[in-house]
């Protein structure tokens, strides 16, 4: 739309109609952004059906966000954190292995200074370490340190001025901003029920010790308030057989495809979904032949999903008049530019060596990953991911006194990426996920590990951007200008633009008279310009 406004300016007397042009823009200002940690604990009590803890091998889980709630200047996150933990038993006729479960909610609020309740937030959880304390052969205290990373967003319609209509007396400078305007997040949940089979020349189940399912998101394509979903669960069973109770491992990919509700989504619209194990169940059942060969499982999947719109869009971001005065009205908004969006999958390779004061390697039993992100660099247009791989390795000895050891091994990772403006202002969302593990013995002490990572880095620009709001022409004081030729010795840190608006002359003026072919200038050079001085 246009924004008329008719003003007397110019010696002459001319009256001159300023018409600014305004889009409107849909757009989000980050209010708060934080990182924080909270430690979740749990005491867990041994079922009488379980036999007594002699050694902790293994602590494993997941988290899930229940609830995101925003009060004033306040942000509250509630979820529940579920561990299974692996354990030799003091017992010599109980098994090598046995496990537990616990489930621990929690509650953890957040200082956000501007917050109000009709903003948007996203939240995610990652737990980031384990630890336990045997109290006594029937009692283990679990801790997990938990972290929580927030962004408040503030809704916004933008009115941008976009230029000046039928006006060649003012010079603009633009800057070509592309926005991102977001849905609210849509909470859904996706329930999935399979039977899985033992592969073939596995033995009978005996008692699963540990179960864990990894959701991967491979497609989101967004409709009117709807969201069509793809993905895939992958399901890994540990467990013990039901004839020498030796440890076995069996791997599953469970593929899903859902409509969601999501308020607020439009096709064209880029989507992201993000998913978390909320609930898992499962229960041996016999086969055809009545053996313990198949396990059904049931899946409840917590899902967020969002949808964002990027518009490009040329804003005057400063102006200034060529005959006359102008005075401008700016405004200063803390808005997010999307610079990139970038992927890649990362195949990497490490040696894990074993603990000089463990038992020898006789077979692997399990070997449990998780990829996590651990700073982001970015220096000129460069953006380094740093990142590490943390795993637990649960293995059968060659000491019979010590038949079952566990150890963990850090494996560190980077990936770089060339972004096409990126700079000091650059804020990155990223995200890493495991695709596939796998492992080869290297000998008794040690094991190469073979790591398929995928790798989602979304490029921000964030500070402050000026835009112009408002544009008032004056009538200047009574002066007699005369036409002047100056030399103008270019300064540190001058620009075209900068030069342009001191003289009330145009950029394109300086390089036409100058031979400029670019806008590029450097202190030292001298520039000839024709302006205007009192006479």
């Amino acid at each position: 739309y246009i924004n008329k406004e008719l003003i007397l300016i110019g010696n002459e007397g001319i009256i001159v109609a300023i018409n600014l042009m305004k889009q409107d823009i849909k757009t989000g200002e980050v209010i708060c952004q934080k990182y924080s940690q909270t430690m979740v604990e749990s005491d867990v009590i041994v079922p009488d059906v379980k036999p007594d803890i002699k050694k902790v091998l293994e602590i494993s889980g997941n988290v899930c966000i229940t609830q995101r709630l925003i009060q004033q200047d306040k942000v509250f996150i509630q979820g529940v954190v579920k561990m299974t933990v692996l354990y030799v038993p003091d017992t010599e006729d109980s098994g090598w292995i046995r496990s537990l479960s616990a489930s621990q909610e929690f509650n953890h609020s957040m200082d956000c200074r501007g917050a109000t309740p009709e903003m948007q937030l996203s939240a995610e959880a990652v737990l980031e370490n384990f630890d336990h304390t045997l109290i006594n052969s029937r009692k283990l205290n679990l801790r997990c340190v938990l972290g929580l990373g927030i962004k408040v967003t503030h809704p916004l319609i933008l009115s941008l001025t976009t230029g000046v209509e039928n006006n060649n007396t003012i010079a603009m400078k633009k800057e070509r901003l592309r926005l991102i305007s977001g849905t609210e997040c849509s909470e859904c949940q996706i329930i999935l029920r399979e039977q899985l089979e033992l592969p073939a020349g596995k033995p009978s189940i005996g008692e699963v010790l540990k179960l864990t399912a990894v959701p991967t998101g491979t497609e989101i394509c967004l409709m009117e308030n709807k969201a069509v979903a793809k993905g895939q669960v992958r399901i890994c069973t540990l467990y013990t057989s039901e004839d020498d109770h030796s440890i076995q491992f069996m791997e599953h990919t469970l593929p899903f495809t859902e409509i969601l509700d999501a308020e607020g989504a439009a096709e064209g619209m880029e989507g992201e979904a993000e998913y978390s194990l909320s609930d898992l169940y499962f229960e041996v059942r016999d086969d055809n032949d009545g053996e313990a060969r198949n396990l059904g499982v049931e899946l409840v999947l917590c899902v967020n999903v969002r949808g964002c719109e990027v518009t490009e869009i040329e804003a005057v971001t400063d102006a200034y008049a060529l005959k006359g005065g102008l005075d401008l009205s700016t405004k200063a908004y803390h808005i997010e530019q999307l610079l990139d969006n970038s992927t890649a999958e990362i195949s990497h390779k490490d040696q894990a060596q074993l603990p000089p004061m463990l038992p020898k390697l006789r077979q692997i039993c399990d070997v449990n990953a998780d990829a996590r992100i651990e700073r982001i660099s970015v220096e000129g247009e460069q953006i380094t991911v740093f990142g590490t791989i943390h795993t637990n390795i649960l293995y059968l000895t060659a000491d019979e006194t010590v038949p079952v050891s566990s150890f963990n091994h850090i494996s560190e990772f980077s990936q770089n990426f060339l972004v096409s403006g990126a700079g000091a202002d650059t804020a990155c969302d990223a995200q890493v996920f495991l695709n596939h593990c796998s492992y080869t013995l290297s000998g008794d002490d040690s094991l190469e590990l073979r790591f398929v990572l995928g790798l989602n880095v979304k490029s921000l620009r964030t500070g402050n951007t000026i835009l112009v709001e408002n544009m008032t022409p004056f009538i200047p004081e009574e002066e007699n200008f005369c036409p002047s030729i100056i030399l103008y010795f270019v300064q540190k840190g001058d620009t075209l633009w900068n030069i342009a608006k001191t003289y009330h002359t145009t950029v394109e003026t300086i390089k036409t008279l100058n031979h400029l072919d670019s806008d590029t200038i450097y202190p030292g050079q001298q520039l000839k310009m024709i302006t205007k001085q009192a006479c």
